[in-house]
């Protein structure tokens, strides 16, 4: 919605400067003061037609600048999230994605953040599981052998719990 808002008011800024121009140009007397220069028209719109391509003209300025300038706001976020997202596709899950609050992309880092929260935990649990399962195995030289495995069954289906929230 917020880049909605900035596109339009681009749009309402340059056709408010085109109605200006074309305020200050037609507000003019028609009468006396071009007959004093000899101008020869034949109706009201030879008048205007500077006017409009003036007006298209300065909106076309001004449409052009704040096309060059408008982009910055999403490639620079977008830039930043591509880095990070690399980094993080690599297996760096302790990385963050940090985005300006005033920038646009603030609430898709935001979400990819909270994303990369939940693989962490998912992960750590699927680490713990498996650090569990290599405990009963050193231990299984001195626990009955059927005990042990029972409980490796148990951890093992915990850790197929844990990899089976994945989606693959």
């Amino acid at each position: 919605m917020r880049l909605l808002v900035k596109i339009w008011s681009i749009i309402f800024v340059s056709l408010l400067v085109t109605g200006i121009i074309f305020y200050f140009y037609s507000d003019i007397n028609v009468g006396k003061s071009y007959r004093l220069f000899h101008v020869k028209a034949k109706n009201f719109l030879d008048f205007l037609v500077p006017v409009l391509v003036c007006g298209f003209c300065a909106s076309l300025i001004l449409g052009v600048v704040a096309s060059l300038l408008f982009p910055y706001a999403i490639a620079g976020p977008l830039y930043r999230i591509e880095k990070d997202l690399a980094d993080i596709g690599e297996g760096n899950l302790r990385k963050d994605i940090k985005i300006r609050k005033w920038d646009e992309l603030k609430d898709l880092a935001d979400s990819i953040n909270l994303m990369i929260g939940g693989l962490r935990d998912k992960i750590k649990t699927i680490s713990d599981i498996s650090g569990q399962i290599e405990g009963l195995a050193e231990k299984a030289a001195a626990e009955r052998p059927d005990e042990t495995l029972k409980k490796i069954k148990i951890a093992n289906v915990n850790l197929q719990e844990a990899i089976n929230k994945f989606k693959l």
